[in-house]
């Protein structure tokens, strides 16, 4: 995927990266954030070009203070970025994978359909997402 100056500024304008350093002398060279990625990046860009009205950082439950990374209420479509190869990563601590599990079971007895992503299959989004909406059509 292609990352262009304005698809960045459009993102850094809506809230949805943070600290993109666009370089005046590289024409279309674009530093992305550590904290934001590409992985997320693409994420984002395939929610924003499906067309669907998607929520950052849903709580999803009035009982747990429990967030998606980002949901499609609509359809009850949670997205799951799980950041596995992060040196900070809590997903690979018994403590945090525990509360994934409490987390993601939750999110499913509440009817919540959950798609989850690391760096070796979030190019799958896009096909997942248009397979999982066409199931609501």
């Amino acid at each position: 995927m292609t990352w262009n100056k304005s698809l960045l500024e459009k993102l850094q304008k809506e809230g949805k990266i943070k600290n993109v350093v666009i370089t005046p002398d590289a024409k279309n060279r674009v530093q992305i954030p550590k904290e934001v990625g590409k992985y997320k990046l693409h994420i984002i860009s395939v929610l924003e070009r499906s067309g669907l009205k998607f929520v950052e950082e849903l709580k999803f439950s009035q009982d747990r203070n429990f967030r998606f990374d980002w949901a499609i209420p609509k359809f009850k479509i949670a997205i799951e970025y799980e950041g596995i190869f992060s040196e900070k990563s809590g997903h690979t601590t018994l403590s945090g994978y525990k509360k994934d599990v409490v987390k993601y079971n939750l999110a499913t007895i509440l009817g919540w359909r959950i798609l989850r992503y690391t760096a070796d299959n979030y190019l799958e989004i896009e096909r997942d997402l248009n397979e999982v909406t066409e199931s609501y059509q």
